[in-house]
């Protein structure tokens, strides 16, 4: 039998165990094969691992290399690659070559592995994953040592866009101006693109790219197009690229948004956002700076709407809103965009001219008449003016603080004056006002010093002769002036906010008044004292007199509140709530100067009340004025059918009140029963008048005759 690939014919031997020569030839070809074919497997396998892997002895000469080394290093073969060295491969890479030979050398000295680290390729661009781990012969001596690599240029690349953007995202969010953070972005995709130029466009409207162009949207919050990236499409190629540009894109987007945000918040800060006109805050930074600079004339104008309520109450706010959006443009129409035009709230402007004072009111009285011209609001016509104040640098103030103030000052007097007009500033409007602030300061301490006094005058039943009640006036008991009418500081009080104080003290004093009479044997006598408006839409007021009429012990049925048909009538619906709250405590109610306001009868039958007050200014020409004498029978058959008592003020003479007592009144006040008194003295005169009255009663009784 030949040897298998063998001409030689081995001789016929047997051994000791019976096996011949030739069985154990066999044996060593099979073993040899079986070796064959595992290391032709060995070697597809590495070869076909995208991995570099290699040997080298401990001269760092290449023992072995799978395909990926060789044809990475430029060979065709192994044979070519087995022998040489790094540096020998790599004459021109002579640093990185002996930085890798220090590494292998300290692997093959120390017998310990390096593993994962990442290091520069040899050949061309990129990183290389590297692990490397001793060699060793069957007595476990080193002999070389075995490498591994794996291209990690990709995900190193990534690392980098991601590092790009990140660096990018980290300038939005420490709020790089716009402009700045535009520029680096150039700056790092011309560092991504390979140095290579690319496009940025901000444009609500982007056109379309050039041919072979691929672009990367920039977007707003909401979506909506702010620009593009415009890329060379044939620059894409790169894993990662595409989604670092949309990511650059959105970065973009975000910075402009942002910035756009910031200009905005800016401009709200220092504009109103409803008419687009300065602000107070701007409009003080302003002024200061024109006071500052070379001298001009100026004028600084307070403009305030005449009524603007009235059309917010009738038409709503947002046709109030309306209103103001176009007073605002026509102010503009007349001073031209550049003048320094302010709203500072309300429907209140401020508007500085850089003219002279005849030249400056010429200009505020085209305002005034371009304001006056009639608008349409929710579908009506209507027409509106407005109160101007003026006062000019130089003559009235060289602050601004001073020219503000007297401007105010100045509107002050246009509408006290009956509005609708513009008017300069002047010292007796100054000392009015230095008037004005005392007396409110006097009134302040008024309050806190307890200087406010009742007098009270009498109400009298017409048929009965009796003194049924009495309504509590106030009187400021001044330091220095003496006794003070209600008439000299209640509309003060009420335009300042100081006149619910009073009113709670005068319903306190009224009350407490009350209950000494009664403690002193007077018959139960009703005090009346009058609300006004504001204390009247007090949310507290029902809380305050009950708390009251506990604190005095007065029974609510001895409290009379009077109030004007004008307060109930501005919301008829809450009124109502508020008098029926009151009269639950036991307390009545009076509509006071019925007549001059203007409610109707199908409202008043819902109030609450008991008795109509007839207004004085009916009564003092009767009975010669018969339309007088005419509203008076009106207004007392109008109480007998809604069940109510009708009380006549100002009563001064018998023919008055005989004309009253015929037509059915029920009760009178007036100087002709008695003027107002000190609380005293009208407890004399309620005792005076029962002892009066019950001597004549005998002495009608005793001819047969009753009083009348």
């Amino acid at each position: 039998m030949t040897r298998q690939g063998s001409q030689v014919e081995l001789p016929v031997a047997v051994l000791q165990d019976g096996t011949t020569i030739r069985d154990v030839a066999d044996m060593v070809d099979e073993r040899y094969d079986a070796l064959l074919r595992r290391y032709e497997w060995l070697e597809a396998m590495l070869n076909h691992v995208p991995d570099y892997i290699y040997a080298k002895d401990t001269a760092g000469r290449f023992l072995y290399a799978n395909r990926a080394v060789v044809e990475n290093n430029g060979f065709s073969h192994v044979e070519e690659l087995i022998g040489l060295t790094d540096a020998q491969i790599h004459p021109h890479a002579h640093a990185t070559a002996d930085g890798i030979d220090i590494i292998e050398r300290r692997v093959m000295q120390t017998g310990e592995a390096d593993l994962g680290v990442e290091e520069r390729r040899m050949k061309g661009e990129g990183w290389l994953m590297m692990s490397r781990v001793p060699l060793r012969d069957r007595q476990g001596q080193v002999i070389g040592l075995v490498g591994a690599s794996r291209d990690i240029t990709a995900r190193k690349r990534a690392e980098e866009l991601m590092s790009m953007q990140a660096r990018l995202l980290r300038d939005v969010a420490t709020g790089v101006a716009v402009s700045a953070f535009i520029e680096t972005a150039k700056t790092t995709l011309k560092q991504a693109l390979g140095g290579l130029d690319i496009g940025i466009t901000l444009d609500p409207q982007p056109s379309p790219g050039e041919t072979g162009q691929t672009l990367f949207p920039i977007v707003g919050r909401q979506g909506e197009p702010l620009g593009n990236i415009s890329v060379d499409g044939s620059l894409l190629s790169e894993a990662g690229l595409r989604e670092f540009l949309s990511g650059v894109a959105q970065a973009i987007g975000i910075a402009v948004v942002r910035d756009r945000d910031i200009r905005y918040i800016a401009y709200l800060a220092e504009h109103d956002a409803l008419t687009g006109l300065a602000n107070r805050s701007l409009f003080d930074r302003s002024l200061a700076a024109l006071l500052a600079g070379e001298p001009m004339p100026l004028a600084v104008a307070f403009i305030d709407v005449d009524n603007f309520k009235l059309v917010n109450d009738s038409l709503g706010h947002a046709a109030g809103d309306d209103l103001l959006k176009v007073i605002a443009s026509r102010i503009l129409s007349v001073t031209g965009a550049d003048a320094l035009v302010s709203r500072i709230g309300g429907d209140e402007f401020i508007v500085v001219l850089q003219a002279a004072p005849e030249d400056a009111h010429l200009a505020l009285q085209r305002i005034g008449e371009a304001v006056s011209q009639p608008m349409i609001l929710e579908g009506r016509e209507i027409g509106i003016t407005c109160s101007i104040g003026v006062a000019f640098a130089g003559q009235h103030g060289t602050s601004a603080g001073e020219l503000l103030a007297r401007a105010d000052i100045a509107l002050f007097d246009v509408k006290k004056n009956g509005r609708n007009g513009v008017r300069a500033f002047s010292e007796d409007m100054a000392e009015a006002t230095r008037s004005k602030i005392e007396r409110v300061a006097e009134l302040r301490r008024a309050i806190e010093q307890d200087e406010f006094i009742l007098h009270f005058q009498p109400q009298k039943n017409i048929v009965t002769g009796a003194i049924v009640g009495a309504e509590a006036l106030v009187r400021w008991q001044h330091p220095r002036e003496g006794l003070l009418p209600p008439a000299s500081f209640i509309s003060l009080a009420e335009e300042v906010g100081l006149i619910s104080a009073i009113g709670e003290c005068v319903l306190r004093k009224a009350c407490r008044e009350a209950r000494r009479w009664q403690d002193t044997g007077l018959p139960g006598v009703r005090v009346a004292v009058n609300v006004s408006a504001r204390q009247f839409r007090e949310p507290s007021l029902c809380q305050t007199v009950a708390a009251i009429l506990d604190d005095v012990g007065l029974d609510a049925a001895l409290l009379e509140l009077e109030i004007t048909e004008s307060m109930i009538m501005e919301d008829v619906a809450s009124a109502i709530a508020r008098m029926e709250e009151i009269t639950a405590l036991g307390v009545s109610l009076a509509i006071d100067d019925f007549g001059t306001g203007y409610s109707s009868l199908s409202t008043l039958k819902m109030f609450p009340i008991t008795r109509l007050k007839i207004d004085r200014s009916f009564i003092a020409d009767i009975p010669a004025d018969m339309g007088d004498v005419a509203i008076v029978k009106a207004i007392v058959t109008l109480s007998r059918t809604l069940g109510l008592e009708a009380v006549a003020e100002g009563i001064e003479t018998p023919e008055q009140l005989a004309l009253l007592s015929d037509a059915g009144c029920d009760a009178f006040q007036g100087y002709y029963l008695a003027k107002p008194m000190a609380a005293s003295e009208f407890s004399a005169f309620v005792r005076l008048h029962i002892e009066k009255t019950g001597n004549e009663a005998e002495a009608e009784a005793s001819t047969g005759n009753m009083p009348a």
